[in-house]
């Protein structure tokens, strides 16, 4: 996307009188760059962040796991501690120790599995005592430890796991200090290390999806376990979560809609250009136009003013001028129109009780002159049942006029023009057909676009800007009606315009038609 729009840019720069085209688009280059800085360094500060985490969250399940070992440790030796002070307390009570008495200290301490008890005196009345059964695995591991009391020793066998169930070593475990930070709330890493007791683990780090776990082992004779930490941080997931991955996605999205903003600025400054260009066309077909019918004016004024005519040339020229008027007016009309769409202004118009037939009549013989004079001659089929109806009068007129004007424009070797007033159920429809060039199918869904022209092979001979048929469609539309085309190309147009009836001004609902005439 962004190598598109450099190498608009590039062309843009060799083509002379696009200065706008540089100027938009050297802003949109700027920030694109500004983008992509800012994306580069949000990318290397996160990974900066994640790595700094990483570090945070080994350096602290590294402390964790050493702290809670040592704890672990003191706390079982506190609590071997215990049962032998527990023992040479019951030798302070009792003569001599009894198996009951072995036993009853036995049964204190779930994790003492057995012991023997060897009085000095006498070896031979040693004393053993054992658990009860209480249907726990005898697949686990056993330790024996030995202590001296004042009359003899004790040897008693152990089960490491159930002394590190006890609650004297699950406090130990349980007893961290967090890693905390001076800003409350802003630490990457978990505050608190998932701390759990393992065997058959060596020593060392190991690094998590996210995060990072460190075990470490417990003195002797518990070698055989270890404590494992894990420390869980937010910048070492993947997905979306990741402030890396979110960073880049967010980086990319700004600079694909900037690529999007960019290519709109061209289309609409293509549009504007190619405006820009039909406007200028219009000019320099409005002033050819309009210098025509004022040169036949100026020229039959000076003759009349030289006098010594003929009642006849005298009255030839003043129907020329007369009809010269007329076609100025009516190009004065399209102008002004013109200049309402530019400005998106409307005009108001003026509903006033109208015959059709008599709007037509008199269009017809105003401008049989001028017709005449193209080489054409127009049949009128009119429907003599349809009343009045409340149109504006000019407006209807000029749609007319338009479309006999194309009919004259787009005609070649078959001058002929039909003017045809009928009616149906719903509309008064006034057509106009011609024998002309046609419009071809990729043209007549266009044709009502302002300043569109359909293709012909000398379209830039004929004259006009392609604002004739839009200025139709806005009469006819501003009266509830609207406007049907039928062509081919070579076989001629039928444009109808349809107006919805008024049929409180209808004598009579017929579709009966007159006789087809010869207007001239």
């Amino acid at each position: 996307m962004l190598r598109a729009i450099l190498s608009k840019l590039r062309i843009a720069s060799r083509v002379g009188g696009r200065p706008d085209r540089v100027s938009i688009l050297l802003p949109f280059l700027i920030i694109s760059i500004g983008l992509g800085v800012l994306a580069w360094r949000s990318y290397t500060l996160s990974v900066r962040t994640e790595e700094g985490s990483k570090a945070l969250a080994r350096q602290y399940a590294g402390y964790a796991a050493e702290i809670t070992a040592s704890r672990v440790d003191a706390a079982a030796r506190a609590e071997m501690s215990l049962v032998s002070d527990e023992w040479q307390q019951i030798e302070k009570r009792i003569d001599k120790p009894t198996f009951g008495s072995l036993g009853a200290w036995i049964a204190q301490h779930d994790w003492i599995v057995d012991a023997i008890y060897v009085p000095d005196d006498d070896p031979a009345s040693s004393i053993y005592g054992t658990e009860a059964a209480t249907g726990k695995s005898k697949k686990e591991v056993r330790l024996t430890r030995e202590f001296f009391t004042a009359t003899g020793s004790i040897r008693y066998t152990y089960s490491p796991q159930r002394l590190l169930a006890t609650p004297t070593v699950q406090t130990a475990i349980r007893q961290q200090i967090p890693a905390k930070d001076r800003r409350a709330g802003t630490m990457p890493v978990q505050q608190a290390a998932d701390v759990t007791l393992v065997s058959g683990e060596s020593e060392g780090y190991r690094e998590l999806t996210d995060g990072f776990a460190a075990v470490s082992a417990l003195a002797p004779p518990l070698s055989s376990f270890a404590v494992r930490a894990a420390v869980r941080t937010s910048y070492g997931t993947t997905g979306w979560e990741n402030q890396r991955v979110l960073s880049l996605w967010v980086s990319l999205l700004a600079l694909v809609l900037l690529a999007i903003g960019a290519l709109l600025a061209l289309r609409g400054m293509s549009k504007e250009a190619e405006t820009m260009k039909l406007r200028g066309a219009l000019i320099a077909n409005v002033s050819h136009e309009l210098r025509t019918p004022l040169s036949m004016i100026r020229l039959g004024a000076e003759t009349l003013k030289r006098g010594k005519l003929k009642d006849k040339e005298r009255q030839d020229i003043e129907d020329q001028i007369l009809r010269e008027v007329l076609l100025l007016s009516h190009l004065v009309e399209n102008v002004l129109d013109v200049a309402r769409i530019q400005n998106q202004s409307t005009r108001a118009l003026a509903f006033t009780p109208v015959h059709p037939r008599d709007l037509i009549g008199n269009l017809l013989t105003t401008y049989e002159s001028w017709i005449r004079s193209k080489g054409f001659t127009c049949t009128v089929q009119i429907d003599e049942t349809i009343g009045e109806q409340m149109w504006d009068r000019d407006s209807v007129s000029r749609a007319l006029l338009n479309l006999i004007d194309n009919a004259i424009k787009y005609s070649a070797d078959e001058k002929a023009i039909e003017v045809i007033l009928r009616q149906t159920s719903e509309y008064i429809v006034i057509e106009v057909k011609d024998r002309g060039v046609g419009i071809g199918g990729n043209d007549l869904t266009k044709i009502f676009d302002p300043y569109y022209r359909a293709q012909f092979s000398d379209t830039t001979t004929r004259r006009g800007a392609g604002l004739g048929l839009t200025l139709v469609q806005q009469i006819v539309a501003s009266h509830g009606g609207k406007v049907e085309v039928e062509s081919q190309a070579g076989s001629g147009s039928t444009f109808r315009l349809m107006f919805p009836r008024d049929l409180a001004g209808d004598p009579a609902e017929s579709a009966s038609f007159g006789r087809p005439r010869e207007a001239f």
